[in-house]
C-alpha cells in the first residue's frame, strides 16, 4: 500500500456522524493557537456506538521548520517544558485535551495531527488511545534531532513527513499497536521530483533513508 498524496482535514470514520462543537473546544483551540504560534483548524468526529469523539487537527504556521525546531529546543514553543536528559517534562496540550474531556460526557481524543509550516508538513497518526498527547514533545524532539538525516544532509527538505510508517513484512492485521517506540522505528517522507514526487522511508535507528516498497503507512 502506497502513502497517501496530502492530508485532507475532511475527515470522516464509517459510520460516525461529524460535529463542529464540543463543550471547551475553542478552549482548547485557543491553547493550541497561543502555544504553536498558529492557526488550528479541527474536525471533529462523533461515533454513538462507542461514544467517542475522533479530533483531526490542522496547525497552520507562517514560518518554517527549522525556527519552530529552534524554539522547542529552547522551551518557548508548543507550549511544553523538558528534563536535562531530553524527555517531556510538562505539556500544555496534554493537560489541555485533559480539560476538554473533563467538559465532555463522551471521550475525546486525537486521531491526527499535522503541522503546516512554510516549507514542509510534519502528520502524526495515533496508534492507540491518547498516544498523540502522550508522545507529540518526543516525536517534535526526534524531528529536531534527526534534522539533517531527514533534509538528506541539508541539502532537500521533504514536502511532508509522516509519523509513523510500518514494515509490510512485521504489521500483522488487527494486531493492537501499543509499544511507546512504534512512532520512533520508520517515517515516510515526500520530496519533490522533476516529474513525480519521492516516496522515501527514513529509519531513526540506522539514521538511512530506503525506498517505500516494503513499508506500510498506518
Amino acid at each position: 500500500m502506497s502513502f497517501p498524496k496530502k492530508t485532507n482535514l475532511n475527515f470522516h470514520l464509517g459510520g460516525s456522524r461529524v460535529y463542529e462543537v464540543a463543550n471547551g473546544l475553542d478552549e482548547f483551540l485557543k491553547v493550541l493557537e497561543r502555544d504553536f504560534f498558529a492557526e488550528a483548524k479541527v474536525q471533529c468526529n462523533f461515533d454513538a456506538e462507542t461514544k467517542k469523539t475522533d479530533l483531526v487537527l490542522g496547525i497552520h504556521l507562517n514560518f518554517g521548520i527549522t525556527e519552530s525546531l529552534h524554539y522547542l529546543n529552547k522551551g518557548s514553543w508548543g507550549g511544553m517544558t523538558f528534563t536535562e536528559h531530553n524527555t517531556v517534562a510538562s505539556s500544555s496540550f496534554k493537560d489541555a485535551l485533559l480539560r476538554l474531556n473533563q467538559q465532555n460526557s463522551y471521550s475525546i481524543d486525537i486521531a491526527e495531527i499535522s503541522f503546516h509550516f512554510k516549507d514542509t508538513s510534519v502528520v502524526v497518526s495515533r496508534l492507540y488511545d491518547q498516544s498523540i498527547p502522550q508522545q507529540l514533545g518526543d516525536i517534535l524532539l526526534m524531528v529536531s534531532k534527526h534534522f539533517v538525516y531527514l533534509t538528506k544532509g541539508l541539502t532537500e527538505m521533504p514536502y511532508e513527513i509522516f509519523v509513523p510508517v510500518f514494515e509490510d513484512k512485521t504489521q500483522k492485521a488487527g494486531e493492537p499497536l501499543q509499544k511507546h517506540n512504534d512512532y520512533f522505528d520508520f517515517w515516510g517522507l515526500y520530496f519533490e521530483d522533476e516529474k513525480q514526487h519521492q516516496v522515501m522511508v527514513y529509519s531513526l535507528e540506522e539514521k538511512r533513508l530506503n525506498q517505500d516498497d516494503l513499508f506500510l503507512l498506518e
